[in-house]
């Protein structure tokens, strides 16, 4: 006697059927497609969670849960930011949600160029007149804006931080304390 032990397995033989003259074609049972197709399921699957789901995972700028804060504020940074446009606009603020589609700014202020006003000397030409740069406090304007705006992500070029000792951030804080907006010297 042998120490081999012998199963009897019935042998799976593929069905044959003739097709032409001498040609046979071989017919896959339904089984072997089986781990195919689940596989594939399962494929699929994970594409389409990783399409919904791909702001999370990624961090995608302006998907859902990527909005919020500035998440760093640099050294020496007072909390406002300059955010400049596409069209030569600039805005000083309190950005809210840089990463998203539109940008929130809130406590806006911009500038305004003016004449400078003279010590009552005979009024100089156009061309050779100094300019005044003021600070205005967004919401005074004819068509009384609220005092909060949203920007297209497309019209902005770029924004940065703004330092505690800016004349900018002076002159704001110096508004807040006196209700009236400062002239910010020009350079």
């Amino acid at each position: 006697m042998s120490d081999e032990i012998r199963v009897n397995r019935p042998q799976v033989q593929p069905s044959v059927r003739p097709l032409e003259a001498g040609v046979q074609e071989e017919v896959v049972t339904k089984s072997s497609k089986a781990p195919w197709i689940i596989l594939a399921v399962i494929v699929i699957v994970l594409i389409a969670g990783a399409f919904m789901f791909r702001g999370k995972m990624f961090g995608r700028p302006g998907a859902a849960g990527t909005q919020g804060a500035l998440t760093a504020t640099p050294a020496g940074a007072s909390g406002y930011q300059a955010v400049f446009l596409t069209n030569g606009q600039v805005y000083f603020g309190k950005l809210v949600n840089p990463n998203a589609d539109y940008l929130t700014l809130n406590d806006i202020y911009y500038l305004q160029v003016g004449p400078q006003q003279g010590s009552g000397t005979a009024v100089q030409s156009t061309t050779t007149a100094q300019q005044q740069i003021s600070l205005v406090k967004l919401g005074n304007e004819l068509h009384g804006p609220v005092d909060q705006m949203h920007i297209s992500r497309a019209q902005v070029l770029f924004y940065e931080d703004l330092k505690s000792d800016g004349q900018v951030v002076k002159a704001i804080l110096q508004d807040k304390a006196s209700g009236t907006t400062a002239p910010v010297p020009a350079k």
